[in-house]
């Protein structure tokens, strides 16, 4: 980045490198980065927390681990990618070797893998779960909503998808105000 035209004027001291599970602190925040499975150059998601307050944010990953359920447990806002409809994906438009590519453990969650993924990190203190990062070739907000709601009445869980505050993040405006 430092290389890049649009940063030489920018003091190089700003620039923090980020490595997954190495924290950083930046004031009273500490941003904790943890290791996705995606094919780009080292990513991460990113764990954001205030005293005891946690926030979460986990797109891009083509599959969810043990270890991204314990990043992403006692969250008190989620970012969560349902990226796609299975079936939409798989008749839509993209070439084959792309819809592999979102489909694989380096690509993107569905719907269906996101719900799932979040039945195994609810928690009586969440405040706000936002669903991201959706195709707008290979999804749609209600279906994503919609899917995500099922996974989590099938999972094996105490929740019921009515009681959480599960809304779609727009790719166009601001999602609203969390307060916790």
């Amino acid at each position: 980045m430092r290389d890049m035209s649009k940063m030489q004027g920018i003091d190089p001291g700003r620039f923090i490198p980020v490595r997954a599970d190495e924290k950083i602190a930046v004031k009273d925040l500490v941003v904790d980065p943890m290791t996705i499975s995606h094919d780009a150059a080292d990513p991460v998601g990113y764990r954001v927390t205030y005293g005891s307050r946690k926030i979460c944010i986990c797109t891009d990953l083509g599959c969810y681990t043990d270890y991204t359920v314990e990043c992403l447990k006692d969250a008190d806002v989620l970012l969560l990618e349902a990226n796609h409809d299975i079936n939409m994906l798989q008749v839509g438009p993209y070439p084959y070797h792309l819809k592999r590519r979102i489909l694989g453990e380096h690509g993107h969650l569905s719907n269906v893998t996101s719900g799932q993924l979040l039945s195994r990190v609810l928690n009586d203190h969440m405040k706000g779960i936002f669903l991201g990062h959706l195709s707008k070739e290979n999804n749609f907000p209600e279906l994503a909503f919609e899917t995500v709601r099922v996974e989590i009445m099938c999972a094996d869980t105490d929740y019921r998808p009515e009681d959480l505050p599960i809304r779609v993040a727009s790719r166009s405006k601001p999602s609203g105000v969390v307060e916790f």
